[in-house]
């Protein structure tokens, strides 16, 4: 990033005269710079990939929290040391064309589902066959990951351990580099699988065509995929930031991320790509995101798990059953609730949100992380089961990145549609057929999460209109509105591509539009904001009450806030709005108050 640096230097300084900016330590190790970063030595440096754990904990030390990493570029496709993006290997004689996120964390995980071909579909002699795997060396002397496998750790395992038996390839002197040697093992072996570069590919391999679910779509990783952000494992580069950036820093870093800033790139060797403007919203977002001055610190309590609990496994780990897209949030909290806990341990299962109602209810799970409320007839199930009502918690905004599941919900139409914004009333008198206004509507299905989101949230209970057509799946919602001029829909705002366009929404007529944006979410001002949860049972366990202390405090949220699939945390005033169902919850069961500080 060292020519990056250099000439957004030159543009900051050229349009800020009166305060110029100046590089004043250069590295080509990001690590090296942490401390001079965290004891303010400098305001600003360059990381081109995701903070190591470690460095996260020697930043804190010094700084009293972890240094904000904020995306400024996206990775090359295929630039050899350019922070390119990833790509899966087959022998060239392997059928298999294609994998899923899903697919390749359940290959990798040590305690992943996948092991054969035939798990993944192939047939005949090939079905019975071991997949071998070939990767990188996964720990340095320094005790610290390859910057891939760091990102792999976080894209792709959220927490979870690596597989045994892995290839283990590192560079050397005179030797190819590891991720060369990976790609000729593949070519060797017919049941290898290997990650890699495109730039690292010999002949007798082939690349895999990779999608975030079974759904689609599925891409290639061609550089207009990955300038657009298509590719699920295209990577980022970033600058990094103190707890609390001073006011030029936060004008440096804006520079970089405006049309002057963003048009160097295209310039740049090293062949990194632009970001799109909802990355550059949210880019901004996490910049102006509320420091942790402004939520509560988080000061740990003893507490004990009841070792006869039903969701206390054989081995003393707290089972926890839920949705798969909280995993890397989950993962983290856990890890670091556990570290200030010793002898608390979690074991996560995270099938996806409908399979943590069920256990909630029948005391299998300890919590209920989901990405959607309780639908009717799981709530009828767990009162059946309980007795009583589950108590729901925010812990996040949803995702407006393209690799997350769960997002803010969209109202879009046909991209030559002149409308521009509707108010809530109006989109629910369109949805329900009290009003037309020439426009067609589709949606997902009323069984889905979404659909039930829609009709209770917007339509006040009411039914779809008899010419509404429902979708299992937002890309299908927003093809129908990209065919159709007089289309409107309603999906996951993520999913919104070419085609459509997304309405600005305002709560009642007469009031101000919001457009859809990170700045919005952060802020609680769009209508159709939705969260991520963790439901609980009554009364909370002490230790329960605890982890949820930790989940919204200041380091909690800093967690979810670093997460790679763009969930957003939450603002000071949600923050103290979930505390304060803590303390009425503890007030109601008798825990004193001292207890929830």
């Amino acid at each position: 990033m060292a020519g990056l640096m250099r000439a957004w230097t030159a543009g900051f300084s050229a349009a800020h005269p009166e305060n110029p900016a100046r590089i004043i330590l250069e590295s080509r190790y990001p690590g090296e710079l942490v401390e001079a970063l965290a004891r303010g030595r400098v305001e600003v440096v360059p990381f081109a990939r995701e903070a190591f754990a470690a460095e996260h904990a020697q930043f804190a030390a010094v700084a009293g929290g972890g240094p904000r990493l904020v995306p400024v570029a996206r990775g090359s496709r295929a630039t050899q040391g350019g922070t390119h993006a990833i790509v899966f290997f087959v022998h060239e004689r392997n059928p298999l064309t294609r994998l899923t996120i899903g697919h390749l964390r359940e290959i990798l995980a040590a305690d992943g589902r996948i092991r054969t071909w035939g798990d993944l579909g192939l047939t005949g002699e090939r079905a019975g066959q071991p997949i071998k795997l070939h990767g990188m060396l996964r720990r340095r002397e320094s005790g610290n990951p390859p910057g891939i496998v760091n990102y792999l750790e976080q894209r792709l395992l959220q927490g979870r351990s690596w597989r045994n038996g892995i290839g283990k390839y590192a560079d050397a002197p005179g030797e190819p580099q590891a991720l060369e040697q990976i790609t000729r093992a593949v070519a060797a072996d017919e049941n290898g699988l290997g990650y890699s570069g495109f730039a690292y590919a010999v002949p007798g391999v082939r690349p895999l065509a990779l999608a975030e679910t079974d759904a689609g779509p599925y891409y290639a990783g061609s550089a207009e995929d990955i300038a657009a952000g298509r590719y699920p494992l295209s990577r980022k580069v970033y600058l990094a930031v103190g707890p609390h950036p001073s006011e030029a820093a936060r004008e440096f870093i804006a520079y970089v991320l405006s049309p002057a800033g963003q048009g160097i790139i295209a310039q740049d060797h090293i062949g990194f790509f632009p970001l799109t403007g909802p990355e550059i919203q949210s880019a901004l977002a996490q910049l102006d995101a509320a420091t942790p001055a402004e939520l509560p610190q988080y000061v740990p309590h003893p507490v004990t798990v009841p070792a006869g609990a039903g969701y206390v496994r054989p081995d003393g780990a707290i089972s926890v059953v839920g949705y798969n897209d909280m995993r890397e949030m989950l993962g983290a909290l856990g890890d670091r609730f556990a570290a200030l806990h010793p002898g608390i341990r979690f074991s996560l299962t995270l099938d996806g949100t409908r399979t943590a109602p069920p256990a909630l209810a029948r005391g299998t799970s300890a919590l209920a992380p989901m990405g959607a409320e309780f639908s009717p007839e799981q709530l009828a199930d767990y009162r059946a089961n309980v007795g009583g009502e589950p108590q729901a918690f925010r812990v996040a905004h949803c995702s407006l990145n393209p690799a997350a599941l769960s997002g803010p919900l969209a109202i879009i139409v046909h991209q030559a549609n002149p409308l521009d914004a509707l108010a809530l009333e109006e989109v629910a008198a369109v949805f329900s057929g009290r009003m037309s206004r020439g426009l067609r509507p589709y949606g997902l299905a009323a069984g889905t999460a979404l659909g039930q989101f829609m009709s209770e949230r917007v339509m006040g209970g009411s039914r779809f209109a008899p010419d509404f057509k429902g979708f299992p799946q937002s890309r299908n919602v927003v093809a129908a509105v990209a065919s159709d001029p007089q289309g409107i829909g309603f999906t996951a705002a993520m999913r919104a591509g070419p085609g459509v366009k997304v309405l600005s929404l305002a709560r009642r007529r007469g009031a101000e539009p919001v457009a859809l944006t990170p700045e919005s979410l952060t802020a609680g001002a769009y209508p159709l904001d939705r969260c991520l949860l963790i439901y609980v049972k009554q009364p909370l366990e002490p230790w329960v009450r605890e982890f949820l202390r930790f989940v919204l405090s200041a380091e909690g949220q800093g967690i979810i806030g670093r997460g790679t699939l763009g969930y957003l945390s939450l603002n000071a005033v949600e923050v103290t709005a979930e505390r304060a169902k803590l303390d009425a919850l503890a007030s109601r069961d008798g825990v004193p108050e001292t207890k929830l500080r």
